[in-house]
């Protein structure tokens, strides 16, 4: 084999190593429950280099061409290509910014992987926020703006920073080792006022729990008390209102006996809402 050829299968050999390292590293490091642990991988995240992204390049085309199957997938131009339940590692793909600025319960480091530099504006809310209470008072506030250089990283606090990305001259590359979850709803804020839009439902299971409930309950279907039950005991309130809701449409004699059990919901939507059909039941 001529030289170059041997050079090129070592450099190869040592990039799919590396990636398998460190994704073995990361295993065992950032297990479910690690919290602000996740911190503790910034060493880890270090390495995490172009040479780490082609290992990981090369050993997924291995997989293809042995017609293996892995996992995946592309959102919001951000390409997913390793996830636990501990932590995510993602590939964005940064040209023009979205219409809306997002904020996602996540924190995350990130490194411009790509060859030119890009432009990072940092926002945060102008209070305290809770990821799973509504406030449509809270606005988002520019707090700085920089300049990523290509092998340069930032973090981001997912209780509260909202990271905007451009790219100036071509299509950018950000590699982010991504935590756990930390709530439950992704905010959406309008660009030009940094007023909130709405949230989003990050559990699927829990979106899947209250659509289901949704459907019953518009087609009057006969209520099953256990599936009453379990959305009663669901840890997320939008399921406990779904659950509420489709209790009080399709059994109305036992709306009584759930709002007295609901009166002290932790959620306080729900609370005012308990509280406003009491005094609508005692003014009638």
């Amino acid at each position: 084999m001529h030289p170059l050829g041997q050079l090129h299968e070592w450099v190869v050999s040592k990039d799919t190593d590396k990636f398998y390292r460190i994704i073995g590293e990361l295993d065992r490091l950032l297990v479910p429950g690690a919290g602000e642990r996740f911190w503790s991988a910034r060493p880890i995240f270090a390495e995490m280099d172009r040479s780490f992204l082609n290992g990981w390049a090369v050993s997924r085309i291995q997989d293809l061409l042995g017609e293996k199957d892995f996992l995946v997938f592309r959102d919001r131009n951000t390409l997913t290509i390793n996830i636990t339940r501990g932590y995510a590692v993602s590939l964005a793909m940064i040209s023009r910014p979205p219409a809306d600025l997002y904020l996602y319960p996540q924190h995350y480091m990130a490194r411009n992987v790509g060859h030119a530099p890009l432009r990072v504006s940092r926002y945060s809310p102008d209070r305290a926020i809770l990821n799973d209470v509504y406030d449509p008072d809270l606005r988002l506030v520019l707090r700085d703006e920089s300049e990523l250089e290509p092998a340069e990283s930032i973090e981001r606090n997912g209780y509260e920073d909202v990271l905007d990305w451009r790219s100036e001259e071509q299509t950018g590359y950000v590699l982010r080792l991504h935590s756990e979850s930390l709530g439950d709803y992704e905010w959406a804020f309008d660009r030009a006022t940094g007023a909130p839009k709405g949230v989003t439902v990050l559990d699927s299971y829990s979106s899947q729990v209250a659509t289901v409930m949704q459907m019953l309950t518009s087609l009057g279907a006969p209520l099953d008390e256990d599936f009453a039950e379990m959305g009663l005991g669901s840890r997320h309130f939008h399921v406990r209102w779904e659950a509420l809701k489709m209790i009080n449409r399709l059994a109305p004699e036992k709306t009584e006996q759930t709002v007295e059990r609901l009166k002290d919901d932790p959620h306080p939507a729900i609370r005012r809402a308990i509280e406003k059909t009491l005094q609508s039941s005692a003014g009638g």
